[in-house]
């Protein structure tokens, strides 16, 4: 009776080793069709860099209503003054050049800007941008485009100097 204990348990381990072992089959590449390829598109770095300033020119409040009126300078430094309001000087619109990778598309972003005013106050700054630029140039000279926006100015907004740092980013989209 220990013999065929033996024997059985001697059989039983040798099946499980002949089960347990994995079937060995010999590589096989792509066999019908080329064979797939491995692409990267590499783009360099943006960078933007200020070209000008934003000037909404000078701005006399005569009878501003209670609501506020606004003063708007378009991306082509079109000047736009409010109701209550008389608008002189030159206006202009903020300029950026961004530079990138050839026909690639850039997303332009920005966010509204406390300007402080020099006695005092301060004024909501809303910028507006071109929505994407298309890269035409690798490197130098870059592609410029322009910011504008606008400002409400209240009936008890104090007289001054108003300024602040735009926030205008570039991302590729």
């Amino acid at each position: 009776m220990t013999n065929f204990l033996r024997m059985a348990a001697v059989a039983a381990t040798a099946a499980a080793a002949v089960t347990a072992a994995p079937a060995v089959a010999a590589p096989v590449g792509v066999t019908s069709g080329p064979k797939p390829t491995a692409n990267a598109r590499i783009i360099k770095p943006l960078t933007l860099t200020r070209v000008r300033d934003l000037d909404f020119g000078t701005i006399v409040m005569d009878s501003v209503p209670v609501g506020g009126s606004a003063v708007s300078v378009s991306t082509a430094s079109a000047r736009s003054c409010g109701a209550g309001l008389t608008c002189s000087g030159t206006a202009q619109s903020a300029q950026y050049n961004v530079r990138g990778t050839n026909n690639q598309v850039v997303q332009v972003f920005a966010t509204n800007v406390s300007l402080t005013g020099s006695n005092g106050g301060s004024l909501t700054f809303t910028p507006a941008v071109p929505g994407n630029v298309t890269l035409t140039s690798s490197g130098a000279p870059g592609n410029n485009f322009d910011v504008g926006g606008s400002i409400t100015v209240l009936p008890t907004t104090i007289d001054g100097v108003y300024s602040g740092d735009m926030e205008v980013t570039v991302d590729y989209l």
